[in-house]
């Protein structure tokens, strides 16, 4: 059957074998091969395990193991456990965690990077997962985050799923259809070579070039030739076909086979011994083997070592949906029994016992509660979820139901199930009058809101669920008002952030409580979405608090770093923010690192050190697209979109800018759209079109981002004889540049200022200015300066003054790859007659270098190992050695020894081994 099939899809071998090919030359990737039951999926996996020359890995996702952690990821990876000691030691520990081997370390995305580690120590190596669908969630996340992240490790992973599994974005889908009419002939006529021409146009009418269908079909067609295969049933799909096919061969066969079936069919492990065991209780031994016999020979299931396998997973699920209710019950009870005699599957017997179940019973509610503390304890949040709801269900007291609802929703937005978690919450609402209760589900609804709805909606649940409590726990009505600002600000809602200050205010925190700065600095921000308000003390308070955390409380210290960057804060940002990254690459907790590497990228960005913000941002944006942080994806695009336009990169500037502009439209994410608009309005002041400059940044809605872009809309408007424009933007950008009292914003203050001053005057502002830059170093506001005022002297026919700022512009313009104002300050230097200076450092070859080419090649300068650099940039040891081989040409070595004698500057945020 299988080669019948595969002759007829030439092009989905083609991909599949490309893919195969590219790993001789250590290529890797993943495939998605998508299709409805029967279609001839797992066929197309057969072909690719049946290839030569690598390491051939198998798992199948099994129904009854959905809710077992890493259940799946264990059959795929039991054969290679022993390499386990060649991966880094929190790699190792996350993955023996996960196993059940160990205790839990680092987040389930070190899960998925421990798993790619170990398939690059083992490559060449083919993964086949068949029956995706069906993979438990850690397992599917742990690999689906493995293949995101493939490089040149030597692995490919093929997934076999059906069309109502959701392909995770970024992977390769290969959608199969039913075979053309001339195929599902010539396989008809090998399947069933006796039948008529008038039953074969029946069966291929019915079957839709559905392989599976087609075989089925003419294996029953004699028995249905009295009704024939037309009429009413035609219009069923196909997979609904194929279960009746299937329950008619089932309801033909006696009472103790059925039985059987459906034992296998309610475990489903293939353990063929428990079924077996089970079966003796319900029929004795002796019937239990006939039945097993019987069922073999009526080809509806196989065995192998031991292991009983339904011929396809519809009959499964024939057997088990078309058995009533009690039978049901009682297969699981039967398979409860006997796994009391087995040492290790506890968390089994209590699901089975759960579904056996046939009204509240507290005693297995408690125990299905401990199996969901266990599985959260292992990560394994969708576990977690399904058995706290399964709890609630058998739970006859109303407040204790509710409350474990309220573990589930927690749980399920845990694993990024913000659906189920909405709706569990729902639930649980409806369950209890408790005040605090109900503030926890508000935090669940908020979360679930701010990713997948708008941030200001999120605010507005945050708001109207504190007020029930603040009387109660103050406290934490308190957090919850500052966080529902804190989500205003994203969507850039002035008058809401202002009412929960206000409310915030009236809230009795004690002076002593650590939450007391957090509420000072949190109306602070308030008053900035606002535009104004005092900055400096409330928020110097909290950063002084948060300098004093240590790393492993990243909530508060991130807070505290954003806030220092609105206040210019650039150095301490840096302070707060990478503590925190280095603590999350020890720890491998890669959930945090998209927020504090976005910070610390933008801290780099404000200090002008844009090949170390383009780094982080770059690291920080793929991670955040492979674990699904969209809010921060788009937000770190914005800062990617902002360094390509200083890099005159027009079309990656675009794509990136005009993304965050979609997505924050889409979601209400105002910040996203904000720095997308800017970094528009960026690129066209770099290339000298100050009118369509002024456009875009006249359009930034976002207050603090505003602020951030007033002095290159002040600029432009200058530029674009927009005088009036020019001088209102200079008063709302020296009223922020003196509340922060940050040096280089005077500076920039001071840049403004000449600008917008006629006469000789100017040249004041400009030489006051670059005396400030002189002392406190910001490469990139200190050669627009620079730029600025050698224009300015040049029109005033100064031209060797000129020259020398025109020079210092260049120079510090090439440093930092900003070809088109480097090329502005070439033309004015052309023009004022001055020669250019002559160029050449490490610093600017590093621009040859990719962000992640410049990481690992830094980490390698300062003696770190190629394992021990993947294990801090999430990468797999194979990668890091194909970055320096690609590395090493572009900055003329050829060793390692010789990267510790160029200028590379300090690596950021990463952590000794």
């Amino acid at each position: 059957m299988r080669e019948s099939i595969l002759t007829a899809r030439v092009r989905e071998r083609q991909v599949v074998d490309g893919l195969l090919a590219g790993m001789a030359d250590g290529g890797s990737g993943a495939l998605i091969i998508t299709g409805e039951p029967g279609i001839g999926k797992t066929a197309l996996l057969e072909h690719a395990g049946a290839a030569e020359g690598f390491l051939l890995l198998r798992a199948n996702g099994v129904e009854a193991e959905t809710e077992l952690p890493f259940a799946g990821l264990h059959q795929l990876l039991q054969p290679v456990m022993h390499r386990l000691k060649a991966l880094p030691r929190t790699q190792a520990a996350a993955l023996r965690g996960a196993m059940g081997l160990g205790p839990a370390a680092g987040d389930r995305f070190l899960v998925g990077l421990a798993v790619l580690t170990l398939l690059a120590e083992c490559g060449p190596v083919l993964c086949l997962i068949d029956d995706a669908q069906w993979l438990d969630k850690p397992s599917a996340d742990t690999l689906i985050f493995a293949s995101r992240r493939l490089n040149v490790e030597a692995v490919v992973l093929l997934f076999a799923a059906r069309d109502d599994w959701p392909a995770p974005a970024g992977l390769g889908e290969l959608h199969l259809t039913g075979l053309d009419p001339a195929a599902a002939e010539t396989l008809l006529r090998e399947r069933a070579p006796g039948l008529t021409p008038r039953m074969r146009e029946r069966i291929m009418n019915e079957a839709l070039g559905n392989p599976l269908a087609l075989i089925e079909f003419a294996a029953t067609a004699e028995a249905a030739e009295p009704q024939g295969f037309g009429g009413p049933r035609a219009a069923l799909p196909i997979t609904r076909k194929l279960h009746e096919t299937f329950h008619r061969q089932v309801d033909a066969l006696p009472d103790a086979v059925r039985r059987l079936l459906l034992l296998a069919a309610a475990d489903d492990t293939g353990d063929l011994e428990l079924v077996l065991r089970a079966a003796d209780l319900l029929d004795g031994p002796a019937e239990a083997e006939r039945a097993l016999e019987a069922a073999e020979t009526a080809g509806l299931v196989r065995i192998d070592d031991g292991v009983l396998a339904f011929r396809h997973p519809l009959v499964r699920s024939a057997v088990y949906q078309g058995a009533p209710f009690t039978r049901r019950c009682a297969a699981h009870r039967a398979l409860a029994d006997v796994l009391l005699t087995y040492g290790d599957a506890a968390d089994r017997r209590v699901w089975h016992l759960a579904l056996a179940a046939t009204r509240s019973d507290d005693a297995i509610g408690a125990a299905l509660e401990g199996v969901a503390d266990r599985a959260g304890g292992r990560a394994g949040y969708a576990t977690a979820a399904a058995a706290y709801e399964r709890a609630a269900h058998l739970t006859a007291d109303r407040r204790l139901r509710g409350l474990r609802l309220s573990y589930a929703a927690e749980a399920a937005v845990q694993s990024g199930q913000l659906g189920q978690a909405r709706d569990l919450a729902h639930r649980a609402e409806s369950l209890t009058h408790d005040p605090a209760l109900l503030a926890g589900l508000a935090r669940v609804r908020a979360a679930v809101e701010f990713e997948q709805g708008c941030p200001s909606d999120a605010g507005e649940v945050l708001m109207k669920s504190a007020e029930s409590i603040e009387r109660t726990d103050p406290e934490r009505a308190a957090l919850m008002l500052a966080d529902a600002i804190r989500n205003f600000s994203f969507s850039g809602d002035a008058g809401p952030a202002h009412d929960a200050a206000g409310r915030l205010s009236h809230i009795d925190v004690p002076p002593g409580s650590a939450l007391a700065p957090l509420v000072r600095a949190m109306r602070a921000m308030a008053g900035l979405l606002e535009g104004g308000g005092s900055v400096g003390t409330p928020i110097h308070e909290l950063i002084a608090a948060a300098h004093r955390l240590p790393a492993h409380r990243p909530a508060e210290r991130l807070l505290a770093a954003s806030l220092a960057l609105i206040t210019a804060q650039d150095t301490i940002a840096l302070e707060l923010a990478e503590p925190v990254a280095e603590h999350a690459r020890t720890r491998g907790m890669i959930g945090i690192l998209p927020h504090a590497l976005e910070i610390i990228a933008e801290a780099q960005l404000l200090g002008g050190r844009h090949v170390d913000a383009l780094a982080n941002a770059t690291e920080g944006y793929a991670i955040g697209r492979d674990i699904g942080q969209l809010h921060r994806f788009a937000h770190l695009g914005g800062v990617l979109a902002w360094l390509a336009a200083i890099g005159g990169d027009h079309e990656r500037c675009r794509m990136l800018a005009e993304a965050g502009i979609r997505y924050g439209n889409d979601h209400g994410v105002v910040t996203a759209g904000a720095l997308g608009t800017w970094a528009l309005g960026l690129l066209e002041l770099g290339m000298g079109r100050a009118a369509q400059a002024v456009a875009h940044l006249e359009a930034v809605r976002h207050p603090i981002v505003a602020v951030w872009c007033a002095a290159d809309l002040i600029e432009a408007g200058v530029r674009a004889h927009r005088p009036e424009l020019a001088e209102r933007s200079l008063r709302t950008f020296m009223e922020w540049a003196r509340s922060v009292r940050q040096p280089w914003t005077s500076a920039m203050a001071l840049r403004c200022r000449a600008m917008t001053t006629s006469g000789g005057g100017a040249g004041e502002y400009y030489e006051a200015a670059i005396e400030v830059h002189e002392r406190y170093p910001q490469p990139y506001q200190h050669a627009r300066t620079c730029l600025a005022y050698g224009e300015w002297l040049r029109r005033r026919r100064s031209r060797a003054r000129a020259g020398i700022q025109l020079r210092t512009a260049l120079r510090i313009f090439e440093d930092l790859g900003a070809r088109p104002w480097a090329d502005r300050a070439r033309a004015e230097l052309d023009a004022a007659g001055e020669a250019r200076p002559g160029h050449g450092t490490d610093v600017a070859s590093l621009h040859r270098l990719t962000p992640q080419e410049l990481q690992v090649v830094r980490l390698a300068a300062a003696g770190l190992t190629n394992r021990d650099i993947a294990g801090q940039l999430f990468l797999s040891p194979k990668t890091v050695a194909q970055h320096l081989y690609k590395a090493y040409p572009k900055l003329g070595v050829t060793s390692r020894t010789q990267l510790g004698h160029l200028d590379l500057g300090t690596p950021a945020a990463t952590a000794r081994p």
